[in-house]
């Protein structure tokens, strides 16, 4: 006759007596200051435009975010739009801008609060007479004031240009020439003063753009090696992309801070095994796989765009472009783990939804007629009124 086999009682761990050990136990409400738990999200809210083309109400606060295209797409007015919300809702813009072609009145028109500073300057000169070179004086815009921070290649390298990131020490001769490091130093020093109480509102990072800078070891080796880049890419940020930015959407801390920048991009034709081309960021993947939402602007092969021009006795002027805008990848919460495609419009002073260019075009007549006139050196542009405008789409072939 069998004998009852009895049952082994389960084994569960005592996960409080665990976590005790560990000093885990949350025992009042202050011991709940230090959290596992994201705050509910939060967005650089955008443009209407922008919304009704990804149905997203801008940038998520707290991650990371890429904007991709070819150039003359809208990347440049979206970054814009992104700094004036910055600024019209608190939140510190930090802007890196590595190509060094930053238009401030093009900002300011799109809604970036910035005044100039004006100081005089020492112009050069010829005499249409003699054709000597003299020296003249002219007041000038020498700066521009704001709540944002601006850096350009030139003001890195002035800042972090002792910085030998081989060795970690100060060198005595400082660089002229950026690198890929100074970015993520100073995005790290600023972070700290915001830690220290210093900076007292959130921070949203912008850099334009991935791509364009070299990283030390190829600078010092005085070659262009995209493998070197990729590499300062990867070690430089991954404390910056896996913990400062990330960490900052917790409950306990008091600011959520973003990152944002614009990535270079190239087509890999040669990798397309018979299939269709596909677009690449330059720099690497380390960017690539850190970002939540990725923005892309235009078509895969090229700009895919329409320029909208208006028309007046022979003269063209260029008042804006549309351009095709896709979700290109978002890991963002549920629900807004969304990747529509829709079009955008760039305009003078912003984003403008394509419904909407008629209105646009009505109330910024006059404005149009007053730039076309400013940059026409035609005696016949002269006597033109706004009702002389004949308006047209010059669409690119790979628009659809």
């Amino acid at each position: 006759m069998k004998q009852a086999v009895k049952k082994k009682e389960s084994l569960r761990p005592n996960i409080a007596s665990i976590k005790a050990n560990l000093g885990l136990v949350k025992k009042n409400a202050s011991d709940y200051s230090k959290s596992c738990a994201d705050k509910p999200m939060e967005f650089i809210v955008m443009p209407k435009a922008f919304e009704n083309a990804l149905k997203l109400p801008g940038f998520p606060m707290g991650y990371m975010s890429i904007i991709t295209g070819w150039s003359n797409t809208g990347k440049s007015t979206m970054k814009n739009c992104l700094i004036a919300s910055c600024i019209n809702n608190g939140i510190l813009p930090v802007i890196y801008e590595t190509e060094n072609n930053f238009d401030f009145n093009y900002a300011i028109d799109c809604g970036m609060k910035a005044t100039p500073i004006y100081g005089d300057v020492e112009v050069e000169k010829i005499d249409e007479e003699t054709g000597e070179i003299y020296i003249e004086t002219e007041n000038r815009i020498v700066d521009y004031e704001g709540n944002f921070i601006y850096f350009d290649s030139t003001l890195l390298a002035q800042q972090y240009g002792n910085n030998d990131y081989s060795t970690g020490k100060q060198t005595k001769t400082k660089r002229k020439v950026a690198v890929i490091e100074d970015i993520a130093y100073s995005m790290n020093e600023i972070l700290d003063m915001q830690d220290e109480g210093k900076i007292q509102q959130p921070i949203c990072f912008i850099w334009d753009s991935v791509g364009s800078l070299p990283s030390y070891k190829s600078y010092t080796s005085k070659t262009g090696n995209n493998m070197f880049d990729a590499g300062a890419l990867s070690v430089a940020f991954n404390t910056l992309l896996n913990n400062r930015i990330p960490s900052s959407r917790r409950v306990d801390n008091p600011y959520s801070n973003t990152f944002v920048c614009v990535n270079k991009i190239w087509n890999d034709a040669m990798n397309a095994m018979g299939g269709a081309a596909s677009i690449e960021l330059k720099g690497g993947k380390s960017f690539y796989y850190s970002a939540r939402l990725i923005v892309h602007l235009g078509g895969v092969a090229k700009a895919a765009t329409k320029k909208l021009n208006a028309v007046a006795k022979g003269e063209t002027y260029n008042y804006g472009t549309v351009s095709k805008v896709k979700v290109t990848k978002n890991q963002l919460p549920t629900p807004y783990n969304v990747t529509y495609e829709g079009e955008i419009c760039c305009v003078h002073n912003g984003l403008c939804c394509p419904e909407d260019i008629d209105d646009y075009k009505k109330t910024y007549m006059k404005d149009l007629l007053d730039r076309l006139l400013a940059k026409s050196e035609s005696a016949r542009t002269k006597d033109i009124k706004t009702t002389d405008f004949e308006f047209i789409e010059e669409e690119d072939n790979e628009f659809m």
